[in-house]
């Protein structure tokens, strides 16, 4: 082949990231049994849960709008359900919410900085006050508002919180001792002001048994990484 048919072929190509649920499968054989989502948006992933074979889901989003759409897409599903709340280290606590007009896409409990001269197209027009929730009190919530059995399905955490994932992973070390996969969008920092690396990431889900199976990051220096209970690590 000719080296410049190559490079634009090569330029052109589109390389397939790794997917959590498809990586789960392939190795592991595994589909995970209910997945709870921080960060859901609108529930652009509620169909990709459905076809990928997980039947239960519990989907958290903080902003209204986008929590009215994400009601909407998974009214079709039977094992799934939403509540509008916002995750953080610490239930009850009032902080300010940076709403982007992204159709709340990019949204964050972080003030953003770096994210400001990578996507200047994005604007963070709009600010609300919000209380803090955190996942293990979501989920004692759900036992107690008569929703165990959809509470004992979660095993998978899956975040999204533009920065402050550890900062939710703090509030959710109740679940963690049962969960067996977490999916989280990770950095190097500096995108949100005082959001946190992969590195602690990295470290605090080792404290808690979890073992990285897989990491990205693009050239912006954001991405995302699936993490695994290390019991199933080395299993034939």
């Amino acid at each position: 082949m000719h080296p410049l048919l190559y490079k634009i072929k090569r330029f052109y190509r589109k390389e397939k990231l790794p997917d959590p649920l498809a990586y789960l499968y392939k190795w592991f054989g595994i589909t995970p049994e209910g997945v709870l989502q921080i960060g859901a948006n609108n529930g652009q992933e509620v169909k990709k849960f459905a076809t990928e074979g997980i039947r239960h889901g519990v989907f958290v989003e903080p902003l209204p709008k986008a929590f009215e759409q994400l009601k909407n897409a998974i009214a079709p599903h039977a094992g799934y359900h939403a509540i509008n709340a916002l995750c953080a280290s610490e239930a009850g606590k009032e902080i300010t919410f940076f709403v982007s007009d992204q159709a709340g896409g990019s949204s964050s409990m972080l003030k953003p900085t770096g994210h400001l001269d990578i996507h200047p197209e994005v604007g963070f027009g709009n600010e609300l006050k919000l209380r803090t929730s955190t996942v293990d009190e979501i989920v004692k919530n759900l036992r107690l508002d008569g929703h165990a059995n959809l509470s004992d399905k979660l095993d998978m955490l899956y975040i999204d919180v533009q920065g402050a994932e550890l900062d939710v992973l703090k509030g959710a070390q109740k679940f963690l001792t049962k969960a067996k996969f977490v999916f989280a969008e990770v950095s190097h920092g500096g995108l949100y002001e005082g959001d946190t690396s992969i590195r602690p990431i990295i470290g605090f889900l080792e404290e808690h048994n979890f073992k990285l199976a897989f990491a990205y990051i693009n050239k912006h220096g954001w991405g995302d990484a699936l993490f695994i209970r290390e019991s199933f690590f080395g299993q034939r």
